[in-house]
């Protein structure tokens, strides 16, 4: 075990966020870990597992972000939280965000979907030290992976998921150890999306003749099964891929 002087908090939801914790557990003293579930993890497992009620079933200690302000040797991570924190109510400065893009592309909401909508030949993971802004605080590390042709949003996440894990193996012990170097995002070359930027029920309807490459990357982004599928011409699509250059749609 390291990081005994520490406490981590694990802040977010999903999968993602228990893996976190589960890595984290396997470093540090369970008594110098604290998890912080986002808003919207109620208790209970959906087509995703709780953070809440695998952090209750195993006894970690369930904070609320007013605990944490107090906290002179706090290790913040988010992954996948949903509220912006307000980094001057911390005593702590070692805050960080995993993010599901490359940044600083894609700041903001939606990423995930956006990056297929996009047509993006290559996706990421960035850890980020957290300030004032939103996803503008200077990069500590990323990792890339390359979108298939025929990845579409719901396989992007999940690969978006395994990579997030990987990047925090490859940069916890220097995190808990201050040696991590910082680098000022270029943000006049990247691109910000607010929550409100996309409309999943009104933009997934699709009326067409042909399909283009654009349309196929369009389509690709909706194909999200827990959440929503996409409708060419009135009919639900389950998935689209080129097989042998050619489009075959599978409808639901």
């Amino acid at each position: 075990m390291f990081g005994q002087n520490n406490i981590i908090c694990v802040a977010g939801m999903n999968k993602c966020s228990i893996d976190f914790l589960k890595f984290i557990s396997s470093k540090v003293s369970k008594k110098n870990i604290l998890v912080l579930p986002s808003k919207r993890d109620k208790g209970a497992d959906t087509w995703q597992p709780s953070l809440r009620k695998y952090a209750k079933k195993h006894r970690y200690r369930i904070v609320s972000i007013n605990e944490l302000y107090k906290i002179k040797n706090l290790i913040f991570i988010s992954i996948e939280y949903d509220l912006i924190i307000d980094i001057k109510k911390f005593l702590s400065k070692e805050l960080f965000n995993f993010h599901f893009s490359l940044l600083p592309k894609y700041r903001g909401c939606h990423t995930n979907f956006l990056q297929i909508f996009y047509g993006e030949k290559i996706s990421g993971i960035t850890l980020h030290k957290i300030d004032k802004g939103i996803d503008t605080g200077p990069i500590i590390a990323s990792t890339k992976f390359k979108i298939g042709r025929n990845t579409n949003a719901f396989k992007n996440y999940h690969n978006l998921m395994f990579y997030s894990l990987k990047l925090l193996k490859k940069n916890f012990k220097n995190i808990l150890n201050k040696k991590y170097k910082i680098k000022k995002q270029k943000l006049k070359k990247g691109s910000y999306f607010s929550r409100s930027s996309v409309n999943y029920q009104k933009m997934k309807y699709f009326r067409l003749k042909k399909i283009t490459d654009k349309h196929f990357n369009q389509i690709k982004a909706f194909i999200f099964p827990p959440m929503q599928l996409p409708f060419l011409n009135n009919k639900k699509i389950s998935d689209i891929r080129y097989v042998k250059n050619n489009i075959k749609i599978v409808y639901d």
